[in-house]
């Protein structure tokens, strides 16, 4: 399977997920659904959250030019709410070698996208991705 139809089918196919897409650790684009863009600087920055997540901590998450909180996070995941529209969020997984991102909007309650994104990442750690 192609890393672009995890995106399509796995993430944005399941109607939980409006825009997703997947990096390697160094920050390297793999796969990403149309019009998600993040800048390599907010890229990064996620990435690096995941050991420190005291930068977002003190000034929230950007993901393709939206800020949200950060609500919680780990050295597995972190999740964010949209700083305008709080019924909206953004989560991210780390898996041996992946970062797996990707934005939900109304209508998709927290939990519903957190386990879209977990179970696709619990596969690629499963499978040493």
């Amino acid at each position: 399977m192609s890393w672009q139809t995890y995106i399509d089918s796995n993430l944005v196919g399941t109607g939980k997920i409006s825009q997703a897409a997947i990096y390697g650790h160094d920050g390297t684009l793999w796969a990403s659904s149309a019009n998600f863009n993040p800048a390599t600087e907010e890229i990064k920055n996620i990435i690096l959250s995941f050991d420190d997540a005291t930068k977002i901590q003190e000034n929230g998450i950007r993901c393709n030019g939206t800020k949200y909180y950060a609500l919680s996070h780990d050295d597995k995941t972190i999740h964010g709410k949209n700083a305008k529209k709080g019924t909206e969020g953004v989560i991210a997984q780390k898996t041996n070698q992946a970062i797996i991102l990707g934005t939900y909007c109304e209508g998709t309650m927290p939990g519903e996208a957190n386990i879209v994104i977990g179970e696709l990442a619990d596969y690629l750690r499963s499978v040493n991705y």
